[in-house]
């Protein structure tokens, strides 16, 4: 019997109803399920690395935010979303799809979509990994920050704005595409800049390859935020790095998923 961990969006309508429903479906195929310790609805749980070391792959259930947070926990094993929230830019099927979809997991018949993740250091330590995209934020408004940026160890460019976005081609889509920033096939190799209010008009957005090692000091206190999941303090004092070293995202879609049909849903392109 193959295992199946399960986590959890908060404050989902109905989930008592939803989740036994997912138990005995899933049960039925024979998996057995597990829940993350401590998860909001009082199910019974195990330890992450519980969770890691007996399950065969993983299921978020809630929608894009679910799914990047189950990431930040575990990120080594395949990870199927199943939207119940809101967006679901990246979650592989819908609620209301994920009982007819379960055969195709049962046998197989899905498709592991690899997404680059950015490591992210402070201070020569990895404090993170990130699917969508690191933030460097003012603290105080409205006042500017200044970022100097470096590439490969040499002077890439002095940031005066509100903040910079280091974004994957995966969150190129997310709070880049906000900010006036491209929109990047989300399998492609590269890092993208894209600074957010800047003084200056010829502070535009930028695009990178992969082999990208960036560095940035800023001159004010500032904070750093990782796929809006997590926050850390920026002092000047400090050097933050961020690149590639090899991680990937595994996410679960069926195998007729086609990426540009969720772009024209989500964004109401050619409407």
């Amino acid at each position: 019997m193959e295992s199946v961990g399960i986590f959890l969006r908060n404050n989902v309508p109905q989930m008592d109803s939803i989740l036994a429903h997912l138990e005995c479906s899933l049960e039925q195929y024979g998996f057995k399920v597990l829940y993350e310790k401590s998860n909001a609805y009082g199910k019974k749980g195990v330890l992450l690395n519980e969770l890691e070391t007996q399950c065969q792959f993983l299921i978020s259930l809630g929608g894009d935010g679910t799914l990047i947070s189950t990431l930040h926990k575990i990120n080594t094993l395949p990870l199927l979303g199943v939207n119940a929230g809101n967006l679901g830019f990246l979650t592989g099927v819908s609620l209301e799809d994920f009982l007819s979809f379960l055969p195709c997991l049962y046998q197989g018949e899905y498709a592991i979509k690899e997404h680059s993740m950015l490591s992210v250091f402070l201070d020569g330590k990895k404090i993170a990994t990130s699917l969508n995209e690191v933030l460097i934020s003012k603290k105080i408004f409205p006042a500017l920050i200044e970022i100097d940026a470096k590439i490969n160890g040499d002077a890439l460019n002095y940031y005066y704005c509100d903040g910079l976005i280091v974004a994957t081609p995966t969150g190129s889509t997310a709070y880049n595409i906000s900010a006036g920033g491209s929109v990047v096939y989300p399998y492609c190799k590269n890092i993208l800049l894209t600074p957010l209010a800047p003084h200056s008009l010829t502070q535009r957005p930028m695009i990178l390859d992969d082999k990208a090692r960036l560095e940035f000091q800023v001159r004010q206190d500032s904070q750093i935020i990782i796929d809006g999941q997590r926050i850390f303090d920026f002092s000047p004092q400090s050097k933050l790095e961020i690149y590639y070293e090899g991680e990937r995202a595994k996410l679960i879609y069926p195998q007729n998923h086609d990426y540009f049909a969720v772009l024209r849903e989500k964004f109401n392109w050619g409407d």
